[in-house]
């Protein structure tokens, strides 16, 4: 997660019920891949940026986790190992790509119908 809550208010969505609470700072979203890791036990084979909040409502703590990461002296995770899952703000989408030219972005579309979503 990126964030506590989702300013979004997805219809379908819990999170996007509960409202935003406030973002996670890059060392909160680092710890939870290093938790798994290293507390689990559990092989990291890929990263995905998606499930409670809007990734890139809060872009710059995304992309400064996504370089500690993707860091050798980090957790050396390939950059082609992540993904950051999205709603789609075009403005954030660009500040992303601006920064990680290469990391792999899914675009959550739950309609076609921009009234529906």
């Amino acid at each position: 997660s990126s964030q506590v809550g989702c300013r979004m208010g997805c219809a379908f969505c819990e999170t996007g019920r509960m409202g935003l609470l406030r973002n996670l700072s890059a060392s909160e979203i680092v710890a939870q891949a290093y938790l798994a890791r290293h507390a689990l036990n559990l092989k990291l084979s890929n990263i995905v940026f998606m499930g409670m909040g809007e990734p890139l409502d809060n872009a710059d703590a995304v992309i400064a986790a996504i370089r500690v990461l993707t860091d050798p002296l980090g957790l050396a995770v390939p950059l082609s190992a992540i993904t950051v899952s999205t709603s789609g703000e075009a403005s954030h989408v660009h500040t992303l790509l601006k920064a990680l030219p290469r990391v792999r972005i899914a675009f959550s579309i739950h309609s076609a119908d921009d009234d529906v979503r």
